[in-house]
């Protein structure tokens, strides 16, 4: 692979959020007469959007990336953040242990799956489903059906801190961090992602490996939860599979991330990643575009990407084969002049 420095690579990521933010504040001035940033509340909105969306990518990488879509992971936020918010609630808590109990009861959950998973051994979508109704039962039953509401509940202020917010992301990126970079989790993932079969032959428990990513997409999904019901106030109890659709939306910030990345880090890439196409989503809406436009503008962004990333390497073929083609005439032309 191509080694860049180090200053080019952090001018590439850096890049992304500012040539956003730049195109976004031109067309609100243009259309709208209006600033992307004017207020200390845009920065807030767009700090906790581009929080929540960072740790839910997060959750999304550490199954994606193996060939592992969890179809659950919507449930498991559900569900962890709502029995998390309602003991501590019970037991007259503040927000900070109910962000812990969150964490535990998401890792119960995405444990669970991933033991589901080693024992059943049918295919991660298939299984996702099956876990998602499942564990979208298991709130509902628990709350009786009212899922969660912390409006007017005393001690959970510290979760609209932007402050803490900032610090939760800036932890589980570091953690992440750490976790791919420094341990024997880390070491299997890469070995897992280049082949699950001589990951294996090699040594690798890749069974208990699959179980681990489950847990800890299991508590950070959960993470993304409490920021999230920190804003509204309020999460609904839902049945009918319809609970992934918070966690898939965040797939392209997970995809672009992984691109960015390449340059340093998937966390740092995943970050940026998240602040850009927040940006971007809040520069749609000041240009008042309803939302299904907003989704529609975003998908047709995001399948554009995904074509990019699909012949990206087209280039670089072309580049090679021009080489050696060049290489070949010349050395063709060096053997007739001999």
């Amino acid at each position: 692979m191509k080694k860049h420095s180090k200053i080019l690579d952090i001018l590439f990521t850096v890049a992304f959020p500012v040539a956003v933010w730049l195109l976004m504040e031109v067309l609100c001035l243009i259309f709208k007469q209006k600033h992307v940033i004017s207020t200390m509340l845009d920065v807030k909105t767009i700090i906790r959007n581009a929080g929540i969306a960072a740790v839910t990518a997060f959750a999304l990488s550490f199954n994606l990336k193996e060939g592992r879509f969890d179809l659950s992971l919507g449930a498991q936020r559900m569900a962890g953040t709502i029995i998390g918010g309602l003991i501590a609630m019970a037991l007259g808590l503040s927000g900070l242990w109910l962000l812990l109990f969150a964490i535990a009861f998401g890792f119960l959950f995405g444990f669970l799956t991933g033991m589901a998973f080693i024992g059943l051994r049918v295919p991660p979508m298939v299984l996702g489903v099956g876990m998602a109704l499942i564990w979208e039962v298991v709130p509902y039953l628990v709350s009786g059906g009212k899922g969660l509401n912390l409006f007017g509940v005393e001690g959970m202020t510290v979760l609209t801190e932007s402050w803490f917010q900032i610090l939760v992301v800036v932890v589980m990126a570091v953690l992440v961090f750490l976790l791919m970079n420094y341990t024997r989790l880390g070491y299997e993932t890469k070995a897992v992602q280049g082949s699950q079969l001589i990951a294996r032959n090699s040594g690798i428990n890749i069974f208990r490996h699959a179980v681990e990513c489950y847990a800890l997409a299991g508590g950070l999904v959960a993470i993304a939860g409490v920021l999230d019901v920190s804003y509204t106030t309020q999460m609904a109890a839902n049945l009918g599979n319809t609970s992934n659709g918070v966690v898939t939306a965040n797939m392209f910030v997970m995809i672009l991330g992984g691109y960015i990345g390449e340059r340093t880090d998937s966390s740092v890439g995943i970050i940026t990643a998240a602040f850009t196409l927040q940006i971007f989503k809040y520069g749609l809406s000041l240009l008042e575009l309803s939302d299904p436009l907003i989704s529609v503008i975003n998908m047709l962004v995001f399948i554009g990407f995904l074509v990019f990333q699909a012949n990206r390497h087209k280039v670089a073929l072309a580049k090679a084969r021009k080489a050696r083609i060049a290489l070949a005439q010349k050395f063709k032309a060096e053997r007739a002049a001999a």
